[in-house]
């Protein structure tokens, strides 16, 4: 495949990786010790990046004291949202995938989540500002052909037919699926929903249409789907849908927000979710960020954003498809056999099943994002899916898988504490596990919730009689 963009070209950024991140060598030797069995990554794997990249999130935690975790999910999510739908990976025939990430920031108020939010996001909004302009002129025009007459628009040469200019955007705010998928038609690259609270987002969800969930379901996965606006009998119908989204929550609102029905339907597990420990609240210095280290930030979103794909025979833009190399694709799949095969089958947690599956996905999507990142920044000449792209992204992958571990008891606690009474209420005095854990799941509780609220001793209110059946208290 023959290159059509230009490569980035950094002028300010130092050849070696500052703040104790591990050398290229290290780094090899680091994924060569862990290539067997799962690997745990318990802080974010910041030599996913490349040096360019890198040395942005470090000098944002250096001179701004921002959380690693934090920002380079952030510029991560970010990245993958200016790919949208121009890049995708093959992995299998019927198996094409493109880069969308849901990603959900976790912690405490006041830990610091925001500042890497609105960092990582600002190059893309600084676009849609640019682009806000040329829309606000384009309406201008339009309002006036629309307030003249046929006879004013022969005497200025103007069309019989005008169409409204459509709003090009890389970043949607608002909450409505309505707008969101409007977006989508106004912009086929994709879209990204930026929501510093993510409740703003989740808890509009089947307020209005009893489908908003299911629309997200769907998203996730890139599948056509069509959308009727009921307000003026509009259909709309997207044929490769690019919606990626970022935000942030607190502990106390995991249960609410991914606990219940969508623990178990999969829509929790279709969220990555970053967990650090943090402790105290972030302090300042009195030290200034070189203007410029942003300033690279912005040039290579800048680069991503502004690739076009190439057009087929009938014009149509169709996406740059990479492909795995030999020794890359046996890499995943000796991860999957070895790693997620043996963690689904040692779980009877539906919950953690659909997590395996999602990681997959996930997998595939980090690999892609990867390569694209080392080949905007000059650091990979391939086409293809390398070997340490598929480590790098394994790495990532299991570090996601940790957060999800950690995450759990949060989701759990909560769940139990607002629906046990329900629960207890519909079992009999005496009942058996497997009672509960029927009547639990019609409840949304987890399986392995139920069983760990059952050898817990219903915190008071159960007694075990003998094994497997208990009775209320």
């Amino acid at each position: 495949m023959n290159k059509i963009y230009k490569k980035y070209n950094p002028q300010h950024v130092p050849v070696t990786p500052e703040c104790g991140l591990i050398e290229e060598d290290d780094c090899a030797q680091a994924l060569s010790d862990n290539s067997m069995g799962r690997i745990e990554t318990l802080s974010f794997p910041l030599e996913i990046f490349p040096k360019a990249i890198r040395h942005i999130i470090e000098s944002l935690h250096e001179y701004e004291n921002f959380n690693l975790d934090f920002t380079a999910a952030s510029f991560l999510t970010v990245f993958a949202a200016a790919m949208g739908n121009t890049w995708s990976v093959r992995f299998m025939t019927g198996w094409v995938s493109r880069p969308v990430i849901y990603m959900v920031l976790v912690g405490s108020p006041s830990c610091g989540k925001t500042p890497p939010l609105q960092q990582a996001v600002a190059p893309l909004l600084k676009l849609d500002g640019e682009h806000d302009r040329v829309y606000c002129k384009g309406m201008e025009a339009y309002r006036r052909w629309e307030r003249m007459s046929a006879n004013q628009r022969e005497k200025h040469s103007l069309p019989e037919e005008m169409k409204m200019p459509p709003r090009k955007c890389h970043v949607v705010v608002d909450s409505t699926v309505e707008a969101m998928i409007a977006a989508m038609r106004d912009n086929p690259r994709g879209v990204l929903i930026y929501k510093d609270e993510i409740d703003s987002l989740l808890s509009n969800f089947n307020r209005y249409n009893g489908s908003d969930e299911g629309y997200f379901l769907s998203l996730f996965s890139g599948t056509p789907f069509k959308y009727s606006r009921k307000s003026n009998n509009e259909h709309i119908f997207l044929t490769n849908p690019y919606c990626s989204i970022i935000g942030s929550t607190q502990p106390g609102r995991l249960a609410e927000q991914f606990g219940g029905k969508r623990l178990m339907n999969g829509f929790s597990s279709r969220f990555l979710k970053v967990y650090p420990e943090i402790k105290e609240m972030p302090s300042w210095k009195d030290t200034a960020m070189p203007h410029e280290i942003l300033e690279e930030w912005e040039r290579i979103i800048r680069i991503v954003a502004g690739i076009n794909p190439p057009t087929d025979q009938e014009g149509k833009a169709d996406s740059i498809e990479l492909t795995f190399s030999r020794d890359a694709k046996k890499r995943v799949i000796q991860w999957k056999d070895e790693v997620n095969n043996k963690s689904y089958s040692e779980t009877e947690s539906d919950a953690v099943r659909a997590l395996c599956g999602k990681l997959e996905t996930y997998l595939i999507r980090f690999c892609l994002i990867i390569q694209v990142m080392y080949d905007i920044c000059g650091e990979s000449g391939m086409d293809e899916i390398e070997l340490k792209t598929a480590e790098l992204a394994i790495r990532l992958t299991e570090y996601f898988r940790n957060m999800e571990n950690r995450i759990t008891p949060e989701i759990d606690t909560g769940v139990l504490d607002i629906r046990f009474t329900e629960l207890l209420g519909t079992l009999r005095d005496s009942f058996t596990t497997s009672e509960a854990v029927r009547e639990s799941l019609k409840l949304g509780i987890s399986e392995s919730s139920v069983k760990r609220f059952l050898r817990d001793g219903g915190r008071g209110f159960l007694k075990k009689e003998s094994h497997g059946r208990y009775r209320k208290i």
